[in-house]
C-alpha cells in the first residue's frame, strides 16, 4: 500500500471470484486480457484445453492480486522480488468482471470460482 496500491486480495476464491469482490466493493468494473493470465507450464501440459479455466476459477491458489494504477506497478515491478503481471485494468462500468480475449472481444468462461455457503 506504501507503495501507491489501491486494493489487494489473496487468490484463494479463483482470479474471477476474487477480483469480483473487489470490484463490488469499490463499485467498478475490471476487463481481463485472458492472454496476459500467466499458466503455470505444467498446468498448460496437463490439463491443455482446462488451463485457462483453472486460471482463472481454480481455488487455492495463495497469489495476491493488486489494483494500482500503471506507473505504481511498474514501481512496484522494479521493487518486488517476484514476478508481477499486468492482467487488464479497472474501468468504469457496471460492478464485475469483464475477460476478453488478445482482440478485445468478450471470452465466456462460465464458471466464477469458489462460492462459500452456497446449497447446490
Amino acid at each position: 500500500m506504501e507503495q501507491g496500491v489501491k486494493t489487494a486480495i489473496d487468490l484463494s476464491d479463483g482470479l474471477i471470484s476474487d477480483l469480483n469482490q473487489i470490484c463490488k466493493s469499490s463499485q467498478v468494473s475490471a476487463r481481463v486480457e485472458i492472454d496476459r493470465v500467466p499458466i503455470e507450464p505444467m498446468v498448460k501440459a496437463k490439463f491443455s484445453e482446462k488451463a485457462l479455466e483453472l486460471a482463472l476459477s481454480g481455488g487455492e491458489d495463495y497469489e495476491l492480486l493488486f489494483t494500482a494504477r500503471a506507473e505504481v506497478i511498474d514501481r512496484v515491478k522494479r521493487a518486488a522480488s517476484c514476478p508481477i503481471t499486468a492482467i487488464g485494468e479497472i474501468v468504469a462500468g457496471k460492478e464485475g468482471v469483464t475477460l476478453v480475449d488478445s482482440q478485445g472481444n468478450p471470452f465466456n468462461l462460465g464458471k466464477a470460482g469458489w462460492e462459500h455457503f452456497i446449497t447446490r
